[in-house]
Parts: structure tokens; C-alpha cells; sequence
């Protein structure tokens, strides 16, 4: 039984950081129509932003401001290049986006590993100082439970910013019908801006999140924009319930599948991604919104 609940409790933790990336992912593709390629790339540089900030801070009660800061920077970063790379390909062919948002991740990756070096970077002592809790007799870090959490009130936070703002309002009109909306005077340019930022954000933090349990390293941005795009798959474009939903189905399964089965682990999420497709091709729910 307690194993079980770790297990579970791992899940919920990967499927924590997997929502806040795909989360970011699917709005800017619902909205701006664009695949970016490059999503995995910001999630990496939040990581190593984060870690480089908390390895300095980490005797100090500062160490905590690496987070917001991490996201901070990604989210300038992103809304850079949504104002001067990636407007000029908006309404262009699909083949265009691959290739310069592809261009982009390996521009990027470059820079990080200029900047940052190839060595990972670890900063295991403030996930090793948060402490562990007891839960019906086995220990559990408590770190794990703050990504939880805080990635539960981001979801929230973007839920009220959607469905509950004027702004909301602005990017599901934009995502529904482009071309209404600036029929209707809506400046659908600074909605696209927006849209970058917040999924640069979404990305920032969440590589700045799991760095403490794991580590910053070159190629963490393959992996996550894999996954993220299974979650966008499964859960259906433009659906931030979806991509909840999806990243439990991923995170669970991924949590059982790397001590049950780690040979096939991402096979598995594949598997059920392509059942997904099969009984749903829009995702499960993938009707809440329609590419502009």
C-alpha cells in the first residue's frame, strides 16, 4: 500500500511539470497556429537559469527568488522571438514553422551550452533541505508535494486568466477565429505576444521547478518537448483541462512503468497516446478550442 501511494504521489509530481510545459505548448499553438519546436529549449534554459541562481543563493534565504526569476527571463526571451522571428511566419506553410522553430532549438541549445557549459549542474542541497514527511510510515520529500502545489495554483491562475479576464477573453476569441477577431478591432498581434509569454513563462518555470530534483543538463529538452506534445496529443489541442488530464495519464504511467516496466516506459505512453487517437483523433478533449 505505501509503496503504491509513492508511486502515485511520483506521478502526480511528473505530471506536475509535464501540464505546466504542455500547458504552455497547446496555447501557443491554439492560438498563434504555431508547432514551436523550440518550447523544449525555453523549459532547459528556466532549468539553467534556475540552478546557476539557487547554486549562488543557496546559503541564503534568496535562493527561493531563482524561481520567479528563471521564468522571469524565459518569458523576456520568448516574447523576443515571437516579436522577431516567429511574426514573420505566421500564416505561412507548416514545412516554415518546423524549420525555423527547429532552427531556433538548436540555436538555442548552442547558446546554452556556451553560456552554461556541458557539465550538468546540481543543486540536490535545497531539495535535500526542504525534509521529507511522513506518510503512513514511509518518507516522502516535501519538495515534491511544493511542485505539486504550486503547480495546481498555477493551473488555477491560468484557468481565471482564460475563462474570468477580458485578456481570456481576447486569446480564446483569437483562438476560435482569427480573422473575426480583427474584423472586430482586436489587435491580434500583441494577443499572439502574450500568448509567447505566457507559454515562455509556463516553460521557465517549469524547468526551474525540477531542477532540484533532478539536475540542469544539455538534452533535458528532447525529453520534454516529446512528452509534452504525447500530452497535447492525448488531451487535445488548445485544452488546458486536456493537458491536465494528459499529463496525469503520463506521469502515472510513467512513474509504474520505470520500475515495472523501463524497458518499454515510453513505449507505453506512445501506446496509449495512438488509442487515444483512434477512438478520439481530436484528443479527449479537443474540441475546447480550434486553431486560428
Amino acid at each position: 500500500m505505501m509503496w503504491m501511494l509513492r508511486f502515485i504521489l511520483d506521478g502526480f509530481f511528473y505530471a506536475s511539470i509535464l501540464f505546466l510545459i504542455s500547458s504552455g505548448l497547446t496555447l501557443i499553438f491554439s492560438v498563434a497556429g504555431i508547432i514551436n519546436l523550440a518550447h523544449g529549449c525555453l523549459y532547459m534554459l528556466g532549468a539553467y537559469i534556475a540552478a546557476t541562481l539557487i547554486k549562488s543563493l543557496i546559503d541564503t534565504p534568496y535562493a527561493i527568488l531563482a524561481f520567479p526569476v528563471a521564468a522571469f527571463i524565459v518569458g523576456l526571451l520568448g516574447l523576443f522571438i515571437e516579436r522577431f522571428i516567429i511574426r514573420w511566419i505566421y500564416g505561412r506553410d507548416l514545412v516554415y514553422q518546423l524549420l525555423l522553430t527547429f532552427g531556433l532549438a538548436l540555436i538555442l541549445s548552442d547558446i546554452t551550452r556556451i553560456v552554461f557549459g556541458t557539465e550538468p549542474i546540481y543543486v540536490t542541497k535545497l531539495y535535500i533541505n526542504t525534509g521529507v514527511i511522513d506518510i503512513l510510515g514511509s518518507f516522502y520529500p516535501v519538495y515534491n508535494f511544493i511542485v505539486i502545489i504550486v503547480s495546481l495554483i498555477i493551473g488555477c491562475l491560468i484557468w481565471i486568466i482564460l475563462y474570468k479576464t477580458r485578456i481570456g477573453m481576447m486569446i480564446r476569441a483569437c483562438a476560435l477565429d482569427r480573422e473575426m477577431s480583427e474584423a472586430i478591432g482586436l489587435n491580434t498581434g500583441n494577443v499572439f505576444s502574450l500568448t509567447f509569454l505566457m507559454g515562455a513563462i509556463l516553460a521557465g518555470i517549469s524547468g526551474a521547478l525540477v531542477v532540484p530534483q533532478s539536475a540542469a543538463m544539455l538534452g533535458i529538452d528532447a525529453d520534454a518537448l516529446v512528452e509534452s506534445f504525447i500530452v497535447i496529443v492525448i488531451g487535445g489541442v488548445g485544452s488546458i483541462k486536456g493537458a491536465f488530464i494528459g499529463s496525469l495519464l503520463i506521469g502515472l504511467i510513467r512513474s509504474f512503468g520505470i520500475v515495472f516496466f523501463p524497458e518499454i516506459e515510453l513505449a507505453i505512453a506512445y501506446l496509449v497516446m495512438i488509442v487515444v487517437l483512434l477512438v478520439r483523433p481530436r484528443g479527449l478533449f479537443g474540441r475546447e478550442f480550434r486553431v486560428a
